[in-house]
Order: C-alpha cells, then structure tokens, then sequence
C-alpha cells in the first residue's frame, strides 16, 4: 500500500509567546498559515510479523534515524494502534530547515495522514491530532492545514478566516537558529516570562485583528533580527521591493514578504538569489 502526501510549510502571520509553563515549553498565540512551499511524503506500509521503519531523505543532509520527525511519526503510530508493519517513507525535500518554515513538523503531519489513510483510519481526526501534539508543538497545525489560531502548546486550534495571498520566501544562508536556543534568548531577554503582561499580549492582538497584514508581529524578531543581519536586510529589502508587509516566521531566519499578486511577487523574487514564490494553501481534505 502507498501514498502520497503534500507537506506544506507554514507562515506565522502573528507570533506572540505569551508565558513560560511549569513544564518547561512556552504558552503561544499564533495565527499560521500554510503555504504552498512543499515537501512531498510518500509512505509505504504492509502488514507484517514484527514492525520497522526506514525513513529516505531525497535532496536533504537531514538524517532518516530515530532523530526524524517523519520516523517518530511512524513509530508513534504503529505503537498508538497495534500495528504491526514494515514502513518505508520517502521525503522529498524543498522546504529549507531550521528556518521557522515547519518542515519537519510538516513530514511528521504528512506521515501520520497517510497512515492513518492506509490503514482505514484506526485513529480519529481528534486522536490523530493528540498523538501529534505529542510529537511536536505546530504538528497538530500541520495536520489541518489552512489558517488556524493557534494556542497553548499550538494544540488549541480555531479556524481564522484570512485572505489568500502571495509570498516571497528568502532563507538567509549561514544564519539558522535552533529552536531551543531561540527560546532561550527570547527568555533571557524577558526574564523567563515570569512577569506576564496579559493586558499588553491581548493589545499586541488587538492590532492584527483590527489591522491584518499591518499589524503582523513576531515577538523573536526583538532577538533573533539583531543577531542575524541578513534576515533584518531581507526584511527591508522586501518592503522596498513592494511587499504589503514582511517578516520573520517562526523562530528563524526565514523572511517573507506579502505581495498584491503573482506578478509583483515574482518581480521581487528575480530580485533576491533563492527566493521562493507561493501562495496561500488550502486546509488538508479527509477524515
């Protein structure tokens, strides 16, 4: 049995971290956004006596071992429903990584989904996206697709309504940032979020509600842009090649700019050396 899954990447439209938990991860608000800057999964499974897992990457040094995301996947599911298979799955990479763009959240998404397709859906949309809360913060996202406010961990999901757009995506080369250490620059800069201002993250909010693409924010721009020198250059460049707006995604260094159309979009991007051109992508279809 095989099947193939798009693993879109995704845009935080707004990002606020608006606490540290007694459990150590981050409380979040964030509207994301996937975008039609893809991988593609394709997962083959059998029924078999005993159970294993072999992950291909295809144009990524990202290893396929017990540290992949997309393995995980397969391991989390084979033990959640009992099933005993031999697994292969094939990424296809196009998504930059460690940039703040969601590939690998987006692999493990896409592996779940297709399993959960081979194997006639043992598990529910509900318990599929729990076991994938489990795997990662913006995997249950990644699961759904479209636009979402996203909460808590990122496993509170409400579906936001937002215009399709066109994007301009540029990944600065030399300045990628783990996310751990993102998060704790972002700590140390705020003191570890002890002292939350809950009336000033539901301001910050107000903003984008009430202004969309003017009132974008990204609260690890304030610590990752310093440091990153390209990604704060690329942020400018975008605006001045017309972009309605332009930011940072996630917790780095990818930048992308919002464009009126097509046209103007790829105007900018002839501007900029690896720049990607996407568009707005819809929510995943099925169970």
């Amino acid at each position: 049995m095989e099947r193939t899954e798009v693993a879109y990447a995704k845009l935080n439209l707004y990002l606020d971290v608006v606490g540290k938990r007694p459990d150590g991860f981050h409380d979040l608000k964030s509207v994301m956004h996937t975008v039609t800057l893809a991988d593609t999964v394709t997962v083959n499974a059998k029924l078999a006596d005993y159970s294993c897992i072999t992950v291909e990457m295809i144009d990524s040094d990202i290893p396929g071992d017990e540290r992949n995301l997309a393995y995980l996947a397969a391991e989390a599911f084979l033990e959640e429903t009992g099933i005993s298979a031999a697994v292969t799955v094939r990424v296809e990479k196009r998504i930059p990584d460690r940039a703040g763009l969601g590939g690998g959240s987006a692999d493990c998404a896409a592996t779940l989904r297709a399993l959960n397709a081979l194997f006639a859906y043992p598990l529910s949309k509900e318990a599929l996206l729990s076991l994938g809360a489990r795997l990662g913060s913006d995997v249950p996202f990644c699961i759904l697709g479209g636009t979402r406010l996203c909460e808590g961990r990122g496993e509170k999901m409400t579906a936001y309504p937002m215009e399709d757009m066109h994007f301009v995506i540029a990944v600065p080369e030399d300045e990628r940032v783990e996310t751990p250490k993102a998060y704790a620059l972002l700590d140390g800069a705020f003191d570890g979020y002890k002292n939350d201002d809950g009336a000033l993250h539901e301001m910050l909010f107000s903003f984008f509600e009430e202004d969309g693409l003017d009132g974008i924010y990204n609260a690890f721009e304030g610590v990752i842009l310093p440091m990153s020198p390209q990604a704060a250059a690329l942020r400018s460049r975008f605006i001045s090649l017309g972009a309605r707006a332009a930011m940072m995604t996630g917790s780095g260094t990818a930048v992308f700019g919002v464009f009126d159309s097509e046209e103007s979009a790829r105007y900018a991007a002839e501007d900029i050396e690896g720049a990607f051109v996407c568009e707005s992508a819809p929510p995943y279809e099925g169970k």
